[in-house]
């Protein structure tokens, strides 16, 4: 059975754990309120650059084309598949990484071809990616907690630069979308070809854009600038469920800290009134005695 000293000891450690954890979630939760407004107000800029896109395309006589959208494969192949996987540089945060991580393993796994390529953007993914032995084009783990849209443009340009090379036939987005700070949730999204994903926005083609510029020339633009925007917007989202999944997990960390706490020091109390019962009794004992 533990001493009191031993008790009040452990006390004592949890409570400084319990000071740790709280500050954490105080720190996550003050960073989380601005990464979920930068992110959601990502998200129309997005659709609507989506939106002029499908119109330039299906307005325009003949319908314009781009390997951007969809380029030609030769019959009979296998599609080479690129991954950008997007966890965290550091850990407590819950099921964060793992969640994401059991899911792109998943995908890996079902894909046809084993050659995939995958470019990480956090450390956790790239040491998992390392010790499972897939191909990593390259790592990206120095972004801060507030990316801007620069620290974003190496990651888009590499992706258009191996998609354009024919080294990929495919790229998919692996991230934790955000739904609100209690649900984050680990999802799969094609990224290129670009008309996979222009075909789930909502298709607005009684829109009555003017566009001054050669049409071919500037459809090349705006797919280059669209996929960095989606880049840049899945990089935000990321971030935003990354502080909404830390905040979480040391707020339970604090209130798990705090029963513990209660428990110890109702056991503290009880062994401490036994001890001082047992004193009694043996100064009883001893004046009976005598």
């Amino acid at each position: 059975m533990a001493t009191l000293r031993e008790i009040k000891t452990r006390i004592k450690s949890i409570k400084s754990t319990q000071k740790i954890t709280k500050a954490m979630e105080m720190m996550a939760a003050s960073k989380m309120k601005k990464a979920q407004q930068t992110a959601l107000a990502g998200r129309p800029y997005v659709q609507k650059l989506g939106d002029v896109i499908n119109n330039l395309v299906h307005l325009s006589d003949p319908p314009l084309h781009h390997p951007l959208l969809d380029r030609q494969k030769v019959p009979g192949t296998v599609g080479r598949s690129g991954y950008i996987l997007l966890t965290s540089n550091r850990g407590l945060c819950g099921s964060f990484n793992s969640g994401i991580l059991k899911k792109m393993i998943e995908t890996l796994q079902t894909d046809p071809d084993p050659r995939e390529t995958v470019i990480t953007v956090g450390r956790k993914g790239r040491q998992v990616m390392e010790r499972g032995g897939f191909n990593i084009v390259a790592d990206f783990e120095n972004l801060s907690d507030k990316p801007t849209f620069m620290d974003t443009i190496g990651i888009s340009q590499t992706i258009i630069e191996e998609y354009l090379n024919g080294k990929l036939d495919k790229v998919f987005l692996v991230y934790n979308h955000f739904h609100s700070t209690l649900s984050q949730k680990p999802v799969v999204k094609q990224l290129l070809p670009i008309s996979g994903d222009l075909d789930q926005l909502p298709q607005n083609f009684h829109t009555d854009y003017i566009f001054e510029a050669d049409k071919p020339e500037l459809l090349d633009k705006l797919l280059r600038r669209y996929l960095e925007i989606a880049v840049f917007q899945t990089v935000l989202e990321s971030v935003a469920s990354e502080h909404s999944a830390r905040m979480m997990a040391m707020r339970t960390a604090s209130d798990n800290a705090k029963d513990i706490i209660a428990r110890l020091t109702l056991h503290y109390n009880k062994a401490r009134q036994s001890k001082i019962t047992t004193q009694i009794l043996e100064v009883v004992s001893g004046s009976v005695s005598q």
